[in-house]
């Protein structure tokens, strides 16, 4: 609590300093630049201060003070967002603690990419399959999102793929080099409004049986179709490959954290079994935008993709084929209606997805004898309205409903007898309602009451062991959130307070041989304050130095409200996984000619690593730094050099526990140190303007 006080006291003090009248009316000014900022949540084009929304921004500019490895060291600066990667290429993202149903990979958050939906039919999101040079910004919804977005209780990710300047040509060349067997390679073409992007990246990894191979090739595009229409292409293929090694005992990381999973008298181990994923996708999707008037417009995205997974693990060698397909249409009206101004937004998504599965016994990384053969074909279906209306320019009020349902249907070939089942998720309505109210044109109220509806996924209705687990209930909650706002020349911040309330909550089990099974588990309270305050110190570009100082954090109290498992009653304790304080501090420093300078400081406190609260992590401080030099040499020619470093301080580190793990293996070990260097190159050529 004293950390608690003592960045309350600072927030405090930042955000009223300087109030005179002079102050804000820069201030004022500020709050028009910044609306020039667009946030697209909902369906809704407002500015950071108007927005009903409680969104984090992750820009070119939030990247770049970080290596360009990974995105977690820049996700994990937005309040109440965490990603995790417990070895190369393992992903896990959660938003205000989604992440207890995420063994790996991502779900319960929803992803769209370039308003594209690329959280597939069942629920999981191939985020690992996407080169880190694709995405150059992301937009995290906070919250359900389920009124405008369908299933998911954790939050929506809006992810963006679109050149600076489509009127720019360039051809762009980068390569970096990093510990640990680091190294990427990074291509790109831009004609126009057309880019192709190709990356590579490899690394041994810090622990043994970690290595990591990622090829991938992005392809976007945008298009006049006729007098009015845009159609917006998207093309993506990634060949995957990752080795895990699995979670260790606390014996064995305090003997040696770089230990995969060892093998024992009954089971053998990571590396024994040569467990690793195998992942090739390809994806191809559309969205076409067509202005009908002045005031309607509609807008349709179609999307397929094409999956080749196989995962030999511990007790079994997994191989899925999956194909998808979906679409999302919206009609959009927006009237004015004397000092109102209204935006009517309506439409549907639909998914579809068909997944063979086929389970054999694993032989050193080969696949041996058959053990099950089954296919599952998924469907959903969301319908929703909204009605966004504002009000004598400084009063926005919101109010949006959903349908949603989903389908499994699941057929087992073998072992015989056949047998066919299937699992409704019955509909349901879902609600959503805000209001933003501007104050001396610099400051903003917002509130919001939301709801959440979240069906297990696929690898939760039919988990790696195999089988069909009718018995999951779909997750639903409820969110009611109050936020402050201020923007200003000097000064900005947020601060958040919110209570989400979920039902049937899904986490995870292990059995002995770690093949993982998921249950409901009866209540949670989830209690959370988040904050953000920027302090532009130096800000005018004429100066020699440009400073900003920052600070984001999150406090959170999440416990289970009603849970037994057997016949312990564990209701009370805390949700494992979730830290109580989480905090990021940064310095941005930029110089003339080109030069910056980025340091930042993190810290989590310690969580536990159980349902039961008998087993903690320990609390961990990280420094990272990052340099850069870029340079003009001429009209077009340009460069980059940049070093990064990472430091850390923890008694046990890990970039991602597994909870709940059988035989206490909780731990997946991560460096305490790192540092990576890159080189970029490029030529601009033809800039024209409008």
């Amino acid at each position: 609590m004293f950390k608690i006080s003592i960045t309350g006291v600072l927030a405090a003090f930042i955000i009223f300093y300087d109030s005179d009248p002079a102050s804000a009316q820069s201030d004022s000014l500020q709050a028009r630049e910044l609306r020039e900022v667009t946030v697209h949540a909902f369906e809704s084009e407002k500015d950071p201060l108007t927005t009903t929304a409680t969104v984090g921004m992750l820009t070119p500019r939030s990247l770049g003070r970080f290596s360009n490895y990974t995105w977690a060291n820049a996700v994990n600066t937005i309040p109440g967002v965490r990603m995790e990667e417990r070895s190369p290429g393992s992903y896990r993202f959660s938003v205000r603690g989604s992440l207890i149903r995420s063994p790996f990979g991502v779900r319960n958050v929803k992803f769209y990419w370039n308003g594209i939906p690329f959280t597939d039919a069942s629920g999981n999101t191939p985020l690992n399959s996407v080169d880190y040079g694709a995405i150059q910004s992301m937009e995290v919804i906070k919250g359900p999102g389920s009124s405008i977005y369908g299933a998911g209780t954790g939050g929506v990710v809006l992810m963006q793929s679109r050149p600076d300047n489509e009127f720019q040509n360039r051809v762009e060349q980068s390569v970096s080099f990093g510990k640990y067997g680091f190294q990427s390679r990074n291509s790109t073409l831009q004609v126009g409004d057309i880019s192709v992007q190709y990356g590579h990246s490899e690394q041994d990894g810090y622990r043994n049986h970690s290595g990591m191979v990622r090829d991938a090739v992005r392809f976007t595009s945008t298009s006049s179709i006729g007098e009015k229409g845009t159609l917006s292409l998207l093309g993506m293929y990634s060949d995957l490959y990752y080795q895990t090694p699995g979670g260790i005992n606390l014996a064995q990381y305090q003997t040696d954290p770089k230990l995969a999973r060892q093998s024992t008298a009954t089971v053998p181990g990571s590396e024994a079994q040569k467990a690793a994923i195998y992942t090739r996708l390809a994806l191809l999707g559309g969205n076409y935008v067509l202005p009908l008037s002045d005031k309607w417009t509609q807008s349709t995205a179609l999307y397929l993709t094409f999956t080749d997974f196989a995962n030999p693990f511990i007790s079994n060698f997994e191989k899925r084929d999956e194909n998808g397909i979906g679409g999302r249409n919206i009609w959009q009206n927006k009237s004015e209606w004397g000092n109102v101004k209204t935006n009517w937004t309506t439409g549907f998504e639909w998914q579809y997805g068909k997944s063979a599965q086929r389970n054999y016994d694993n032989k050193g990384g080969v696949a041996d004898k058959q053990q099950t053969v089954e296919d599952i074909r998924t469907t959903n279906l969301s319908v929703f309205s909204q009605l966004e209306a504002t009000l004598l320019t400084d009063l926005t009020l919101s109010a949006g409903l959903s349908y949603n349902t989903s389908k499994y249907k699941y057929e087992r070939y073998f072992p015989l007898p056949f047998n066919k089942d299937q699992k409704t998720f019955d509909g349901i309505f879902i609600p959503r309602f805000a209001a933003n109210k501007v104050i001396a044109g610099n400051w903003s109220v917002t509130a919001s009451y939301s709801g959440g509806f979240s069906p297990p996924t696929l690898q939760e209705v039919r988990p790696s062991a195999g089988g069909f687990r009718k018995d999951l209930e779909a997750e639903k909650g409820n969110n009611t959130e109050i936020g402050i706002r201020k923007v200003g020349k000097i000064i900005s911040g947020e601060i958040s307070l919110y209570h989400f309330g979920l039902r049937n909550a899904i986490v995870r089990r292990l059995n002995e041989a770690g093949a993982e099974y998921f249950v409901n588990a009866g209540k949670t309270k989830q209690n959370g304050v988040e904050w953000n305050i920027n302090w532009d110190i130096l800000s005018d570009p004429k100066l020699p130095v440009m400073l900003k100082l920052w600070n984001t954090g999150t406090y959170t109290k999440y416990t289970y409200e009603e849970f037994r498992q057997a016949d312990a009653d564990l209701s009370g304790k805390l949700i494992p996984g979730i830290p109580r304080f989480s905090q990021s501090t940064g310095l941005d420093v930029l110089l003339k000619y080109g030069i910056s300078a980025f340091l930042t400081y993190q810290h989590g406190d310690s969580f536990y690593l159980n349902d039961a609260n008998t087993v903690k992590n320990t609390a961990y401080s990280q420094w990272m730094a990052r340099v850069s030099w870029k340079k003009s040499w001429g009209q077009h020619f340009y460069s980059e050099l940049s070093a990064s470093a990472e430091k850390v301080n923890a008694g046990i580190y890990s970039l991602g526990y597994d909870l709940n793990a059988f035989g206490n293996r909780y731990y997946n070990g991560a460096p305490k140190n790192n540092l990576w260097a890159g080189v970029k190159v490029g030529w601009e050529w033809q800039k024209n303007s409008k």
